[in-house]
């Protein structure tokens, strides 16, 4: 962070004090550009992460902490590298704009207002996905409209609390399926030791 002069204490860094500039983006969509790895990886261009390319590509030391990125950010960039991608080249053209965006977002960006709603648009947007397929593959009347109705909260309000009542109609949906399942199983078993000892009993009597 940079120090004013004087008492009015510490200010906060632009992009230009940070040493960030038209060049340096520029040199971080190169490095994104060859590629981006699962994991922090090694520092040569397309086999590192995101975060590792923004550091490369300021001349940092290889790492995933890019000093001039917020912390809320830096965390979201990780764990969407990490998530599964169909290829390093997928990945690097999923992140490429957060890549650049995020350069000089630190102590600028509100941490705790943008996980907020980072949180609020992944239970708006998501969750709801999740549900109707679930609710798709459900076979109880009961569960499905559970499921269908939770999606449709989560739409509307986007809130912790309709997201904890989605989590539990998904767990009580599953139980009953699994609860399904061991019936038509044990159903099964019995139907075939039923079978079993009639062909016993036509051949020996």
């Amino acid at each position: 962070m940079v120090q004013a002069s004087g008492n009015s204490g510490p200010t906060v860094a632009t992009r230009t004090e940070w040493g960030i500039d038209e060049k340096i983006a520029r040199k971080v969509l190169e490095v994104v550009n060859a590629g981006l790895s699962s994991g922090m990886g090694k520092p040569i261009p397309g086999q590192m992460c995101v975060e590792a390319a923004v550091c490369y590509a300021l001349g940092l030391d290889h790492g995933d902490d890019p000093e001039c990125v917020s912390s809320a950010l830096r965390s979201l960039k990780i764990r969407l590298n990490d998530s599964r991608w169909s290829s390093s080249a997928a990945r690097a053209n999923g992140l490429r704009r957060l890549a650049l965006i995020q350069l000089g977002s630190r102590n600028h960006l509100d941490d705790m207002e943008f996980t907020k709603r980072v949180a609020e648009l992944a239970i708006r947007k998501q969750v709801p996905i999740a549900l109707r397929a679930a609710a798709s593959l459900n076979k109880s009347p009961e569960h499905k409209k559970a499921l269908l109705d939770a999606a449709n909260r989560c739409e509307a309000e986007g809130t912790r609390e309709v997201a904890i009542s989605a989590k539990k109609a998904a767990a009580a949906a599953d139980a009953a399926a699994y609860a399904a399942a061991a019936d038509a199983a044990a159903a099964d078993a019995a139907a075939e030791r039923e079978y079993q000892t009639q062909i016993f009993k036509e051949i020996f009597g």
